[in-house]
């Protein structure tokens, strides 16, 4: 695992431990943390794709760039 990923799986173990601790009730502070994840998760989603469609986008210029220096 690289260093990104430890770390977040530490920050939601610390989430965890502090909403167990707010709240004293591991049922509800498990319906919190599963809410926080497929929050997580849908943002992950939404960055991996604007990542794709931003490399698209410059794959094509770059393209389009070569074309041009080399008809010149």
């Amino acid at each position: 695992m690289d260093k990104k990923t430890v770390l977040h799986i530490l920050f939601l173990l610390g989430i965890s431990g502090g909403l167990y601790y707010i709240t004293q009730s591991f049922f509800m502070s498990l319906g919190i943390l599963m809410i926080l994840l497929l929050i997580d998760a849908f943002l992950r989603q939404y960055d991996n794709k604007r990542r794709r469609e931003w490399e698209e986008r410059r794959r094509q210029q770059l393209e389009e760039q070569n074309r041009n220096d080399k008809k010149q």
